[in-house]
């Protein structure tokens, strides 16, 4: 056997054990800081269907009182739960009667829809039009 073979089967190559599990060590510490990223983003989406759902929910209210001919006689509230599952919508008719700051001859649809969001949080927001009175 040759000099030169002889130390390339006592220089080893490879890698230790110890080197192995350094590396794994380092790769799970730099995956780990990539969860928080992952917890936002599924937090996100949950916002976003949220936004969805309550913006479809008001958009699909005041477009049947505008496709309505005549409103129902103010002042007029009307209250609908466990909409979608989880959202309450409550609509109010006003005109002028019952708040002076609304013109005459119109009044304000007031669409709000509630719910509680999935860390439980209670949310709400209001959506607002004016309509010609019929």
């Amino acid at each position: 056997m040759h000099k030169k073979d002889e130390d390339n089967m006592n220089n080893d190559k490879g890698l230790s054990l110890l080197e192995v599990l350094v590396a794994m060590i380092i790769l799970s510490l730099g995956i780990l800081g990539l969860a928080p990223m992952v917890v936002m983003s599924i937090e996100g989406n949950n916002m976003s269907r949220d936004v969805l759902v309550v913006s479809s929910l008001a958009a699909e209210k005041l477009e049947y009182y505008e496709s309505l001919e005549t409103l129902p006689a103010v002042p007029y509230t009307e209250t609908e739960s466990n909409l979608e599952g989880s959202y309450t919508r409550v609509t109010t008719i006003e005109d002028n009667t019952t708040d002076p700051t609304i013109p005459d001859g119109v009044c304000q649809i007031d669409v709000t829809i509630s719910w509680t969001d999935k860390q439980g949080v209670d949310r709400s927001t209001t959506y607002s039009t004016l309509l010609m009175k019929g």
